[in-house]
C-alpha cells in the first residue's frame, strides 16, 4: 500500500449515499452489524435459515431504528450493493477448521451479486482466506476485483454477553485485496463504527485476528496450570493474579477456570496453526496450550474423583452453571459440558442447575435440570460443581447447598467444604 493511499483513507471522506445490505449469517456478529447498519440508514435484509435467529434479530429490530427485515430464500439477497459474510467458521469433528458455511455464503454471493457490489468476510477463516478462498469464488464467476466488485476483510470482535460494549465502539480492522476495494470498503465501514484501524493486507487483518484470541487461550492455559501450583502452594490464585494486576504496565490479568469454551477461543488458535503448519512453521508452544485447554475438564474430573471416591456411581453430583461464559446463555463448546459427559460416562447420579438459561437445549435434554440448588427432587446434593460463575450467583449458598463444593474458578468463599481444583 503506497503512502498516498494511507494518507487518502486516513483522512476524512465524504459521507457516501446509503444503499443495500445484505448479511448472511444473524448470530451474534451478524445481528448486531445488520441493526447498526439499520440504524445508519441502510435497507438491510439479514439472511439466516435458522427460524430462531430470524426471530431474535426482528424482536432486536422492533427495538431499534431503520429499514430491516429478514428472510430465509438466499434469492432475496439479489442486486445487494454491500455483503458482509458472518456466518459460522467452527471446528469439525477431527478438530480442523471448517469453512463449509463460508463457501455457502460465497455461493449465495455470486449468485446475487451486481457490479460495483462491495464483498467483505468478517467471519474468522484462516490466513489467506480473503485473497485465496473469496477472490477464486468471485474471479471463477468473472469478476475482475477492484474494477467489477470490490473484496475486502474486517474480521469479527464481538463480545457476547449484557455488558458487552457497543458494537459502533469496537475499533474495525480492514484490509483490502487492492486499493479500489480498501477506499470502497473504508467508505462503508465509517458509517457502522466510529474507528477503522486500515492494515496493509488482507492476511494481517486475519492474523491479528487470529493472534488476539491464541493470545488469550495460551494465558487462559497458563493460568490453569498455575492454578494447580498456586493452590498447592496454599496461596489463593485470584489474590496473587490481583496483586500482580497493580503494575501498570507488562502484565495482563486472566483467571483461572474449566477451560475456555465458546466460538471463538478455542477455536482461532487453531486457524492459525493449520496456516502455519502449511507454511511449515507450527507452533508447539501453541500445541501444547491447545492441548491443556483441551485437557482441563479431565484434570478436575480427576480432583472430583480423588475427594468424592474413585467409583462416582449413583453420586448426587449437581453442576451450577453450564453456558461456556458467565450470564451468555450460549453453549457452544462449553467446558461443563464437557464436565457433565464426563460425570454421566461415571454414572453419578446427576442434574445441572443454571438461572441463565430459559429453556432446556438438546445437549443437556437427556440431564435432569433443577431449578434450585438441589437435586430434582428435592434431596441434597453430595456434591457441587461451580460450572459457570454467573453474576447472579450466590456465591456464599452454593458453598453451604452441599457437604462439598468443587470450584475450577478460585472464587468461592474459602471453607472446610470448598474444594479448590
Amino acid at each position: 500500500m503506497s503512502l498516498n493511499l494511507l494518507q487518502t483513507v486516513l483522512a476524512p471522506a465524504p459521507r457516501p449515499s446509503r444503499g443495500s445490505l445484505a448479511v448472511l449469517g444473524l448470530g451474534y456478529v451478524g445481528r448486531p452489524l445488520a441493526l447498526g447498519a439499520a440504524a445508519a440508514g441502510y435497507e438491510v435484509i439479514g439472511y439466516d435459515p435458522q427460524p430462531s435467529a430470524r426471530d431474535a434479530a426482528g424482536i432486536a429490530h422492533r427495538q431499534n431504528k431503520g429499514g430491516f427485515r429478514t428472510s430465509a430464500d438466499p434469492t432475496e439477497l439479489a442486486g445487494a450493493d454491500t455483503w458482509l459474510i458472518c456466518v459460522p467458521t467452527p471446528l469439525d469433528s477431527r478438530g480442523r477448521p471448517d469453512l463449509t458455511a463460508v463457501r455457502a455464503a460465497l455461493g449465495m454471493v455470486v449468485r446475487g451479486l451486481k457490479p460495483g457490489a462491495l464483498v467483505c468476510l468478517v467471519s474468522t477463516c484462516q490466513p489467506g482466506a480473503t485473497n485465496g478462498l473469496c477472490r477464486s469464488v468471485l474471479e471463477a464467476a468473472g469478476w475482475c476485483l477492484g474494477r467489477d466488485v470490490f473484496l475486502a476483510v474486517s474480521p469479527e470482535r464481538e463480545n457476547p454477553g449484557p455488558h458487552a460494549p457497543l458494537t459502533r465502539s469496537i475499533p474495525r480492522l480492514l484490509g483490502a485485496t487492492d486499493d479500489a476495494s480498501l477506499r470502497r470498503a473504508l467508505a462503508f465501514w465509517r458509517h457502522l463504527v466510529d474507528r477503522v484501524e486500515v492494515v496493509a493486507s488482507p492476511e494481517i487483518a486475519e492474523c491479528a485476528k487470529l493472534l488476539e484470541n491464541t493470545y488469550r487461550l495460551v494465558n487462559i492455559a497458563l493460568m490453569d496450570e498455575l492454578h494447580a501450583a498456586f493452590t498447592a502452594l496454599g496461596v489463593p490464585t485470584r489474590d496473587v493474579v490481583a496483586a500482580a494486576a497493580t503494575k501498570p504496565f507488562g502484565f495482563s490479568p486472566f483467571w483461572p477456570g474449566l477451560g475456555a469454551g465458546g466460538h471463538c477461543i478455542p477455536v482461532d488458535p487453531a486457524f492459525l496453526q493449520m496456516g502455519a503448519a502449511r507454511a511449515g512453521a507450527p507452533s508447539a508452544l501453541l500445541a501444547i496450550a491447545m492441548a491443556c485447554n483441551r485437557g482441563r475438564v479431565a484434570r478436575v474430573l480427576a480432583e472430583i474423583r480423588v475427594r468424592l471416591g474413585d467409583d462416582l456411581a449413583g453420586k448426587r453430583v449437581l453442576v451450577a452453571g453450564v453456558t461456556y461464559k458467565p450470564d451468555v446463555a450460549d453453549l457452544r463448546a462449553a467446558a461443563p459440558l464437557r464436565l457433565l459427559r464426563g460425570l454421566q460416562g461415571a454414572g453419578a447420579n446427576l442434574a445441572w442447575h443454571d438461572p441463565v438459561l430459559s429453556a432446556v437445549p438438546k445437549p443437556l435434554s437427556v440431564i435432569p435440570r433443577s431449578d434450585a440448588l438441589t437435586m430434582p427432587n428435592g434431596a441434597r446434593p453430595e456434591a457441587i460443581i461451580l460450572g459457570t460463575p454467573h453474576r447472579g450467583f450466590d456465591f456464599a449458598a452454593i458453598t453451604r447447598a452441599a457437604p462439598l463444593v468443587f470450584d475450577p474458578f478460585g472464587i468461592l468463599p474459602p471453607g472446610p467444604n470448598v474444594a479448590v481444583v
